[in-house]
């Protein structure tokens, strides 16, 4: 296996696992947090840290994207790894889709809510972009979970090659 497979290889396992572990993190930490406080700390910690947030996780969620379609393109000649990776970087895209579709424009409500007043429905509009930030969370542990399998399988592959040619 070349240099550039074994990069592309292992930049693909770490943006995906660093953004599945990012994900995961929000979804079992910080959002119970939030409906744990009082409702004014909860919706300007939560507009506060989505600011931060913006370019963070769309950074890991175009690097993953891009790794995921590099490695599939390295390893291509590997029909059945190919497809695994390929995998994974549909659930990449998918990931973004549902932030971009779903998590940022509740972010824009949110933040025009702190200037006036939140809506009467604030708390069920929220448990959307929870709903989203599961959904999204599940495509990107998948990511994750289709580039270990491919690597798994990969070396499991080249063993097999290697101890044929010896």
């Amino acid at each position: 296996m070349t240099s550039n497979n074994k990069f592309s290889n292992a930049i693909a396992l770490f943006s995906t696992g660093l953004l599945a572990g990012t994900f995961f993190y929000v979804k079992f930490n910080i959002l119970p947090t939030f409906w744990e406080v009082p409702t004014l700390v909860h919706l300007s910690f939560r507009s506060t840290l989505m600011k931060h947030n913006d370019i963070v996780f769309q950074s890991l969620m175009i690097i993953s994207i891009i790794t995921c379609i590099w490695f599939t393109w390295r390893i291509r000649t590997l029909k059945h790894i190919c497809i695994l990776t390929g995998f994974a970087a549909i659930l990449a895209i998918t990931t973004y889709l549902i932030t971009y579709f779903g998590n940022l424009p509740i972010n824009a409500q949110l933040r025009v809510w702190l200037q006036t007043s939140p809506p009467k429905n604030w708390v069920k509009i929220l448990k959307i972009w929870d709903f989203y930030h599961t959904c999204r969370t599940a495509t990107a542990i998948g990511s994750f979970i289709m580039i270990l399998i491919a690597t798994f399988f990969k070396k499991q592959l080249f063993k097999k090659q290697l101890h044929r040619n010896n």
